[in-house]
């Protein structure tokens, strides 16, 4: 028998392999999506190998699959039902064939995770389906804004007349009241320290559509991503990942460290914000160094009494663009308030020049 259930591996994911069993199409390019979800599946997971299977139409088969992991010497397989429905295919089908494979490879360990079914991600994904074809049955695009709340207007002007912010740019001014806004400390308008590019930077690489890279989901959660839609933009955590967290309890660091690693692919030309590890800062300072990344700006605002405050002088000294504090004080918040200060000066200078990103991109209007 295989076992089935939630992954829980104790052991490095690049000992285990995956088989990604899809229907199958005539189509080719159905065909050829499951491929690409392997692939990417491949790059986010860790794992040593992952393979695209089908029930019918296109080779391989589960069979087939099954061979091709064992010619490369894995003997730990997880079959993932890539299927939106519990249909018989996923209750009898895949099961009954899976029962077949054991008895001609005894000596392979099986996992049967779940189906997709239903998920609270699917949501966005369709909710963006539905903003794209009203936009383009529309045959027009709106104009992308920021609007806030009553509240926030008053909270504003009570910062400006609070707080002098003379001798600061523009751009440097918004990010600046953000953040007081964010803290309710009006000391962060003397320890927020920019670079002498960071603004224009940041904004270029959202307008570009850029990955933006984060330590930790409080940061992933907070980021106006909606917004980033018109640009093509996406934010990119892997702090939760499985194969991160294991990587971090066997090399004893912090999972936050760890995921900057795993990140560097989505990092060249875009934005890396690090708003509570100090430990992901000195890792990303690393990894800059040794050229292996190179983001167009980093927002680097850890937080804590410990690393937080040396490491984000050395990033000071990095020789890139960056947005940072001087001393213990930041935080999540902190991250979160200067991202969005940068997302809504992009949107506002592109209503200012008579143009929506959508329409620079070719996409259609999605609401903040």
């Amino acid at each position: 028998m295989f076992q089935r259930g939630v992954l829980k591996f104790k052991v490095s994911y690049t000992k285990k392999a995956v088989i990604l069993m899809g229907h199958g199409s005539p189509v080719k390019e159905a065909n050829d999506t499951l491929r690409k979800v392997a692939q990417r599946v491949y790059e986010r997971g860790g794992f040593g190998m992952v393979q695209p299977a089908f029930l019918q139409f296109e080779k391989p088969d589960l069979e087939g699959a099954v061979e091709a992991v064992v010619a490369r010497g894995f003997r730990d397989v997880v079959v993932v039902p890539y299927f939106l429905y519990t249909g018989a295919h996923v209750s009898k089908d895949i099961p009954g064939r899976l029962e077949h494979v054991k008895k001609r490879y005894p000596s392979l360990s099986f996992i049967l995770a779940e189906n997709i079914g239903f998920h609270d991600k699917m949501i966005e994904i369709v909710m963006e389906r539905i903003g794209n074809a009203l936009g383009l049955a529309s045959g027009r695009v709106s104009p992308a804004r920021y609007e806030p709340h009553p509240i926030e207007k008053e909270s504003m002007s009570i910062i400006e007349k609070e707080v002098d912010l003379s001798g600061l740019k523009p751009v440097e001014r918004s990010v600046i009241k953000r953040v007081i806004h964010a803290t309710a400390d009006p000391e962060f308008r003397d320890i927020v320290h920019f670079s002498p590019g960071a603004t224009g930077a940041g904004i270029s690489a959202i307008r570009t559509g850029k990955p933006i890279v984060v330590d930790v989901r409080m940061v992933e959660a907070g980021i106006l991503k909606r917004a980033l839609l018109h640009y093509g933009g996406r934010v990119y955590c892997f702090s939760g990942d499985g194969d991160v967290e294991a990587t971090a309890r066997a090399e004893g660091t912090t999972r936050s460290a760890v995921c900057m690693r795993k990140a560097v692919g989505f990092m060249e030309g875009g934005i890396v914000c690090i708003g509570n590890a100090p430990t992901a800062l000195v890792e990303l300072l690393r990894l800059v160094r040794e050229g292996r990344a190179e983001p167009a700006l980093i927002i680097g605002v850890p937080v804590g009494f410990v690393g937080a405050e040396g490491v984000k002088a050395d990033l000071s000294l990095l020789g890139c663009e960056f947005i940072t504090t001087r001393g213990r004080k930041g935080g999540s918040t902190v991250a979160v308030s200067i991202i969005n200060a940068l997302i809504i000066e992009a949107l506002k200078g592109d209503i200012s020049k008579g143009r929506t990103a959508s329409e620079e991109k070719g996409l259609p209007y999605a609401h903040t």
